[in-house]
């Protein structure tokens, strides 16, 4: 199901810009508070998107000019893993959002910033837990549905590195990095 959702919300946003011709002003160069939520998937380096790993996020935006914007998040990863290593992160994050509105409906942007994070590892019985600071970086695409609600898809990388001196079994790679697919609804105020 989830890769259903992710999948439509990836094709109005490609496809949007055929979409967007015929439409009139619809305010992507829209200044002001935004809100938004998404849903999506996320894989571990080296690992794949599985339907397992779901992920909700939460946005709060301040669009200061149509092309740039100052953004927070909370995102919940929830928990990952096998049966013998497990992993749960959370965190707030911050970042520079930087939009090129294409047409009056349809923009692209990039986003770069940083992420705290709460994370917890169990490594064969063994529960450790941890908070850090790290980077992360997207890419995404507003389709305006109207000049107040508008549609996003985007993919982001957070990256998450746990301290391997905490746990009795040092996990293979320390640098896990968490690569995001999300689509999701934005509201401007």
């Amino acid at each position: 199901m989830k890769k259903l959702i992710i999948m439509g919300g990836l094709s109005v946003a490609l496809l949007s810009p055929s979409l967007v011709l015929a439409q009139g002003n619809q305010a992507t160069h829209h200044t002001g508070i935004y809100l938004g939520a998404n849903y999506g998937g996320f894989k571990a380096r080296g690992g794949d998107f599985d339907d397992d790993r779901d992920l909700i996020e939460g946005v709060a935006g301040w669009q200061i000019s149509p092309y740039l914007a100052v953004e927070g998040n909370y995102i919940d990863f929830g928990k990952y893993g096998s049966r013998h290593a497990k992993a749960d992160v959370d965190g707030y994050g911050a970042a520079l959002v930087g939009k090129l509105p294409l047409t009056d409906s349809f923009a692209i942007y990039a986003k770069g910033g940083r992420f705290w994070w709460d994370g917890s590892v169990q490594i064969m019985n063994v529960r450790a837990s941890q908070d850090d600071e790290s980077w992360f970086y997207g890419v995404g695409a507003l389709f305006q549905i109207s000049e107040l609600i508008g549609v996003t898809a985007e993919y982001k990388r957070y990256d998450i590195e746990y301290d391997r001196r905490k746990y009795p079994v040092a996990a293979n790679n320390s640098d896990i990095d968490l690569d995001t697919v999300t689509v999701g609804l934005r509201f401007s105020f």
